[in-house]
């Protein structure tokens, strides 16, 4: 009886040390592609992230302009990110635009799991409403 009791618990550990490790607050750091389906296709960004400790600090950087990517001022535009956390595996950060005498302020808030962000982003619609709308992410290729 003593050679199957550690049998199996040499097999526990051996399947536990194969599992994949939780997703770490490291693991957020650096350069993250973001897309988001939007009526007008799908919008991309790059996004920035330092990490310490459990704070979260960084850049969005979007190309704004008209419909098709051209016009209006859509070059490159990086704002910095604010208010930003790590939780485990869950994130979270404030983004503020200022257009002119506007400001949008958006909520991300999401997950990583392993190499992908899955997540929403919240207010900047029209009025300051709008619904949530999700975002994925991933590193660059």
């Amino acid at each position: 009886m003593k050679h199957g009791a550690l049998l199996t618990a040499l097999l526990t550990a051996a399947v536990v040390a194969m599992a994949p490790a939780p997703a770490s607050a490291q693991d957020l750091a650096g350069m993250w592609e973001l897309s988001q389906e939007t009526g007008r296709g799908t919008r991309t960004s790059t996004l920035s992230l330092t990490v310490d400790g459990m704070t979260l600090t960084g850049t969005v950087t979007t190309t704004r302009g008209r419909r098709g990517g051209g016009g209006g001022g859509g070059g490159p535009q990086a704002v910095a990110i604010s208010d930003g956390k790590i939780d485990g595996s869950s994130f979270s950060f404030t983004l503020t635009r200022t257009f002119g005498d506007n400001t949008i302020t958006q909520t991300y808030s999401g997950t990583i799991d392993g190499a992908t962000l899955t997540g929403t982003i919240e207010g900047g619609g029209r009025g300051g409403g709008g619904q949530p709308r999700p975002f994925t992410g991933k590193r660059p290729s």
